[in-house]
């Protein structure tokens, strides 16, 4: 309920400030200011320079996002690795227990489909 008041009165101050500026520059009292200003821009900013700012935006964008998938890429190989172990009798036991599981499973596909080893 608050937010829907906060809304009404920022309406309220908006339509407020377009009715008092509209009165102001109808008595002339802005209007050589807006006309200096609006003559003054387009020599200040460039389309050139808009479009130049936007593509370095789009480069430091695109630096940004590689920088996060690296990042993220070197996370992932570090949990990948980091289970390693200093004792190769573990690790080639690891090994050989895979090594059995992967042969018992072939062998139980060749017995299925009727296929001998050679």
């Amino acid at each position: 309920m608050g937010s829907v008041a906060i809304g009404a009165l920022a309406a309220l101050i908006g339509v407020l400030s377009g009715a008092k500026l509209s009165a102001v520059l109808r008595l002339g009292k802005l209007d050589d200011r807006l006309v200096l200003i609006e003559d003054a821009i387009p020599e200040l900013i460039t389309r050139a320079e808009v479009q130049d700012a936007f593509q370095q935006v789009a480069q430091v964008e695109a630096q940004r996002m590689q920088q996060q998938q690296q990042a993220a890429i070197q996370a992932r190989q570090q949990a990948a690795f980091s289970e390693r172990t200093s004792d190769t009798g573990v690790m080639n036991k690891k090994i050989n227990d895979q090594l059995a599981v992967l042969s018992a499973r072939m062998k139980q596909i060749n017995d299925q489909f009727g296929l001998e080893e050679g």
